[in-house]
């Protein structure tokens, strides 16, 4: 059964709609390709690198000593693109190196209330990536990050491992409302240079690291905290209250300590600082004061 044509003047309505709005469509096309085509070709390099430098100072909450960057690309889609990043950061025994670092809009939320960006970099032989939303909400994951930290108080010594997974999801801005996640797992954790500690050599095995701490706010509970692997075998939990600076922030820790199946007997001796073991041959150990000057003590 063949369909009857339509009359030529009731086509004409429709076929001049359709052809206004391919044009209309076609046309604010064009716009947007010109738009990114300008941005993208007169795009000013300096300016933004320095825009950086004080979103880092406004959102590191610490000083910033130095920044180095030496490329900063800008591709279509507002996809920016930076290489060659040092930062020298306060707190931070020296600068921190990051090889490729890509920041590009998240466009489920660009035309929310709470528009947001996805950062993805390259640092530390590993990769980290991160969602961050203008109310101050991060949702970030981390592999592979290698490290070495000098540490020089109470005595001068290094801390080496790798960060194998890292998950945070939080925020910023610590209310009363903001709910924070954390979990991190290192392995192959040393610490190097306790000569003074140990009779067969510099070296402490902490093996694989396992931290888990949930909160709300400034109130942070430390579900999880072990140690397996390595020359101490330790299990604990406890709390943390936030402050502004490491000096205001309260940590209270009870932990499980007892030396490893293949510990140096130094090791044994150490802890006996702090009292006789119990049944099991663990010794009962706290962890108080601030996150700047911690106290370590039996907690018998």
């Amino acid at each position: 059964m063949s369909v009857p044509k339509l009359p030529r003047q009731a086509r004409g309505p429709v076929a001049s709609w359709r052809k206004s709005s391919f044009f209309l469509l076609a046309g604010a096309g064009l716009l947007l390709l010109g738009m990114l085509t300008g941005f993208y070709l007169f795009f000013p390099s300096e300016t933004l690198r320095q825009r950086i430098i004080q979103e880092i100072e406004a959102r590191a909450g610490v000083a910033v000593q130095s920044v180095q960057i030496e490329q900063v690309s800008l591709y279509p889609l507002l996809n920016l693109d930076a290489r060659g990043i040092e930062l020298g950061l306060t707190g931070l025994p020296r600068p921190l190196p990051i090889e490729a670092l890509s920041i590009a809009p998240q466009w489920s939320t660009l035309f929310s209330a709470d528009p947001g960006v996805l950062v993805q970099g390259s640092l530390m032989n590993g990769t980290i990536t991160a969602g961050l939303l203008r109310s101050g909400a991060i949702n970030a994951h981390a592999t592979g990050l290698r490290f070495d930290l000098p540490i020089q108080k109470p005595l001068p010594f290094n801390v080496t491992g790798t960060l194998s997974e890292a998950a945070f999801d939080g925020g910023v801005r610590l209310n009363t409302e903001a709910k924070t996640q954390l979990l991190l797992r290192l392995a192959d954790v040393n610490v190097l240079g306790l000569e003074l500690l140990k009779a067969d050599g510099s070296r402490l095995a902490l093996g694989e690291i396992t931290l888990q701490v949930e909160g709300q706010g400034r109130s942070m509970k430390v579900k999880t905290l072990s140690a397996k692997g390595g020359d101490l075998d330790v299990s604990g939990n406890g709390t943390l209250l936030i402050g502004r600076t490491t000096t205001s922030s309260r940590i209270k820790l009870a932990l499980q300590v007892r030396p490893g199946a293949n510990a140096d007997p130094s090791i044994t001796s150490l802890l006996d600082i702090f009292g006789k073991p119990d049944a099991d041959g663990r010794y009962p150990l706290q962890v108080t004061g601030t996150l700047g000057k911690p106290i370590l003590k039996s907690g018998g």
